[in-house]
Parts: C-alpha cells; sequence; structure tokens
C-alpha cells in the first residue's frame, strides 16, 4: 500500500514538473505593425483542417489611438479557412473608442461576406486594459465559429467546410493606418 501511494505521489509530481516545462519552452512572440502600415507582413503557412486556435496576448498603451468616426477592427489573431475574400474566418480584435476605451469583440467573415454587409456576424465581448493579459480560445465546429474569451462566450456561422486554412496575425483594419507602431504579444497555447 506503501509502494503504491509513494508511486502515485512521484507520478503526479512528474506530471506537474511536465506540464511546467512545456510551458517554459512556448515563447510570447512580439508582432509590429509600423505607423503607416496594416501589417508586420508575417504570415502563417498553410494548415490543413484548421479548426482550433488558444492563446494568450499582453496589451501596452500603445493600443490607444485617436477617436475615429467608423469604427473599425483592429485584428488581433484568428483563424481562416480557405482563400483569401472567398473564405469563412473568425478573429479576435478590438477597439479604441472615444481615444481611451478598448473594447475586445469578435467577428466573422462567412463564405466571402464579413460584419460590414451583415452587423449580426461581429459583437463586443468586453472591455480591456492596456496593461493587461488575456486568453482566448477559438473552435470551427457544429457549423459555427465558437469564441472563448475569458468567461466570455459567442459564436457566429462558420459557412462552407473547407479542407485547409491559416492562422491569422495581428493586423490594422485594411482602410485605417495608426500613426504610431502598434505592438501585439502573442503566445501560442495550442
Amino acid at each position: 500500500m506503501k509502494k503504491r501511494i509513494i508511486l502515485a505521489v512521484l507520478t503526479s509530481g512528474m506530471i506537474i514538473l511536465l506540464s511546467l516545462t512545456i510551458k517554459a519552452y512556448k515563447k510570447w512572440n512580439r508582432y509590429v505593425i509600423e505607423a503607416g502600415t496594416n501589417s508586420s507582413m508575417t504570415i502563417s503557412e498553410p494548415l490543413s483542417d484548421l479548426d482550433r486556435i488558444e492563446f494568450s496576448f499582453r496589451t501596452n498603451p500603445t493600443w490607444y489611438y485617436n477617436h475615429l468616426e467608423t469604427p473599425v477592427w483592429n485584428k488581433i489573431r484568428g483563424i481562416s479557412n480557405g482563400e483569401y475574400r472567398k473564405n469563412s474566418s473568425a478573429h479576435l480584435a478590438y477597439q479604441c473608442v472615444n481615444d481611451s476605451l478598448l473594447v475586445v469583440g469578435a467577428c466573422c467573415i462567412v463564405d466571402g461576406v464579413g460584419p460590414q454587409e451583415n452587423d449580426s456576424q461581429q459583437i463586443i465581448l468586453d472591455t480591456i486594459d492596456a496593461n493587461g493579459e488575456y486568453t482566448c480560445r477559438i473552435l470551427r465546429e457544429d457549423g459555427k465559429y465558437k469564441f472563448y474569451f475569458e468567461d466570455k462566450y459567442w459564436d457566429c456561422p462558420a459557412g462552407e467546410e473547407q479542407e485547409w486554412g491559416y492562422i491569422v496575425n495581428p493586423h490594422v483594419d485594411p482602410d485605417f493606418t495608426l500613426d504610431h507602431d502598434w505592438m501585439v504579444d502573442l503566445l501560442d497555447l495550442r
């Protein structure tokens, strides 16, 4: 009996140590979108059966910008399934409201139709702080994109099934550029 208890304690300890070691090997990546541009020009390789991502991100004061008449979604991270502009995709994104309030939201493109054409494909999930750390999981299952941001949940239709996709890296809305560099720190958890 004593040997079983000792073995169980040792096994539990090794599992915890292995888990901590794996987390230590994951590294934060910094993306910089330079002033006047829309992306960091880093593109993920095509992936087959992309149906899930999980990541953490850190905010900082570069996330603030001057108020816009027409709000835009700047993409933090997402997944895209299929060919660009004919595809379906799901993005965690953010906006700066009135120069001082940061909101995080979810937006989807469904079979090439974006939230500009269908307002039900976007939602504000929460407010965030300029010096915070947050976690999000995006799944594609049961014909939907499912967003789990901290303790919030939202889903949207996922459109036609595709055999390949790619991870969407941080970028600024195509119709907008910042007058300063925007820095995004990301940690891919899966």
